[in-house]
């Protein structure tokens, strides 16, 4: 199984509040995901992908999960439609690559600092509650939700990779509210 096959991003409403955090460990990252309609775009993007059975497979891995809203509005800025992201399976198995880190991480111990991503030579830096990508482009942590495979972290932006050969953002770019 290829590291492409590992990725998936979800997010579940329904879960259960233990001391802040939602806690789900009986669904896969892919059970959950499926479950929430407001995740109907990244559920259609890791099928075509054919991702599905990987992230299902025991993990750990911690996913960053973009909601309908954060895909739409990635979309709009990319000035495509999501029929034309879905036809480039290559590039929609990096974008998913991205959003994916091996070694997840347990309910209670959340990521910080640099951490690779399943997409080889990119990192993401992670400081609290805000997600930095290789652009300085940065999504918000609205939420956490462990599943049997991982931790499901829920993002208001959809994480772009620094382009092949470009330079690392040196800073990032402060979260919008």
């Amino acid at each position: 199984m290829n590291k492409f096959a590992l990725c998936v991003l979800a997010f579940a409403a329904t879960a259960v509040s233990v001391n802040g955090q939602y806690c789900d460990a009986s669904s896969t990252i892919v059970e959950i995901a499926a479950s929430q309609p407001d995740f109907s775009t990244l559920v259609l993007a890791v099928q075509t992908a054919n991702l599905t059975d990987a992230l299902s497979a025991p993990g750990p891995l911690d996913v960053f999960a973009p909601t309908n809203t954060a895909f739409a509005n990635a979309l709009a800025a990319l000035g495509i439609t999501a029929e034309e992201l879905l036809g480039q399976t290559e590039l929609l198995q990096q974008i998913l690559a991205y959003h994916v880190v091996a070694d997840g991480a347990s309910c209670d111990t959340p990521l910080e600092g640099v951490v690779e991503t399943l997409l080889p030579g990119n990192t993401l830096t992670v400081e609290g509650s805000v997600v930095t990508d290789g652009n300085g482009g940065t999504a918000n942590i609205l939420g956490t939700v462990p599943a049997k495979n991982g931790q499901i972290f829920i993002i208001d932006s959809v994480l772009l990779p620094a382009p092949a050969g470009a330079a690392p953002a040196m800073e990032a770019a402060p979260a919008m509210e």
